[in-house]
């Protein structure tokens, strides 16, 4: 007798190469078995999702979930949870010397499973141009302390995935101190044994000198911004040390935001074979009522750019669940994973998509999260935030 069993639903789970109709059991919270279709079974509960998707929990790589204290931030479980998401990374929100208000309020007592990048400056992002005061977190390097930095991993290395530093000038006294604070993240993350995570939209820094400081396994968010120190040139070609460093082993994030994704460099990447590692929402306070809104329209975004869905799927679920270093557990339907599970409709349905920078394309399907699992429990469902 099984607890759940989501019934005639075509499941997609990369992790498994699975890609067909079966039935998922639930037992104890966990995937107990993947079924062939009409295969006898008796369970608590059954639900029966013919004509939708069954897909792992989808994970949300890149968001920003501490409200009250950072001026980014949002409620993970009405804006990820509840529409689709059982697992986020929040991005460097916390710094070290803000990090266990984090865990206590937000990580240990969110429904969402929440991770996080540590970010190298130890407020964290309390301020930012257009906060008062306006001082972006490499204002002062004195906050960014490795010594601060390995002592929060040590504590908290069980939700502590990767060390975050934001290379933009106007965050860093005009660029001033974005070489050195990339420096001093590179050795923090060298110390405590962790991914180091790069933001660049308008570095002072070259993009050769970003990259130069990634290593296999780093990552560079907001792969498809159009802003200076960015992947392409002026035609829109991938530089040449970005196709290095990708040859390497750098990953690329997507991180739409409110002002890093350009439909532009997105197409004339993906034409180029360029295709992220992560497709991530970078939901936060300022994008939540457009143009993001929630992690499945910027899915919708990568079906009207002519992604396949499995190739979609695998990068909110078992490519972002081998960074968290979940594989297993996340990220997967297969037997004994912790059943986190999304089922998504696919409507065709015409709507306006539109990019960080105001431009608007009209995409011909949407997905909806009709049933979400936690640890096999299901969760309330909340209709997309409406634009403002």
């Amino acid at each position: 007798m099984y607890d759940l069993l989501i019934r005639n639903g075509h499941v997609i789970d990369p992790a498994a190469g699975l890609n067909e109709r079966r039935d998922i059991a639930v037992l104890g919270g966990r995937i107990a078995a993947v079924l062939d279709l009409g295969t006898p079974a008796e369970a608590q509960r059954s639900v029966d999702v013919a004509g939708k998707y069954v897909v792992p929990g989808l994970i949300d790589f890149h968001v920003h979930v501490f409200p009250g204290v950072s001026h980014f931030g949002i409620e993970a479980d009405p804006s990820c949870l509840a529409r689709g998401v059982t697992s986020v990374l929040d991005f460097g929100t916390a710094g070290g010397l803000i990090f266990a208000g984090f865990r206590r309020y937000v990580i240990d007592e969110a429904q969402t499973r929440v991770f996080a990048l540590l970010h190298i400056a130890g407020q964290g992002l309390i301020s930012s141009p257009g906060t008062l005061p306006g001082l972006g977190e490499l204002h002062d390097l004195r906050y960014c302390n490795i010594e601060n930095v390995e002592k929060v991993v040590a504590k908290h290395r069980d939700v502590i995935v990767g060390i975050k530093i934001r290379c933009t000038a106007n965050l860093a006294e005009n660029g001033q101190n974005e070489a050195e604070g990339l420096d001093r993240a590179r050795q923090a993350a060298d110390r405590v044994g962790l991914p180091l995570v790069v933001h660049s939209p308008n570095s002072s820094l070259s993009m050769g000198h970003v990259l130069n400081q990634l290593k296999p396994g780093d990552v560079l968010t907001h792969c498809f911004h159009g802003k200076r120190c960015g992947l392409v040139d002026a035609d829109l070609r991938l530089l040449p040390e970005a196709k290095a460093a990708l040859e390497r082993g750098v990953l690329l994030d997507v991180g739409h935001g409110v002002a890093s994704f350009d439909f532009r460099v997105a197409h004339a990447l993906i034409d180029q074979g360029v295709l992220p590692h992560f497709i991530s929402s970078d939901i936060h306070f300022y994008n939540l009522h457009g143009p993001v809104f929630d992690l499945v329209t910027t899915m919708d975004k990568f079906l009207h750019m002519g992604m396949n869905l499995p190739d979609i799927i695998r990068r909110t679920t078992e490519l972002p669940a081998k960074f968290l270093q979940r594989e297993g557990e996340l990220g997967t339907l297969q037997v004994g994973a912790l059943a986190d599970i999304t089922v998504l409709e696919l409507q065709d349905l015409e709507q306006p998509l539109t990019d960080s920078e105001g431009r608007v394309e009209i995409g011909k399907q949407h997905l909806e999260p009709t049933h979400v699992y936690r640890s096999g429990r299901q969760v309330g469902l909340l209709p997309r935030p409406r634009p403002l």
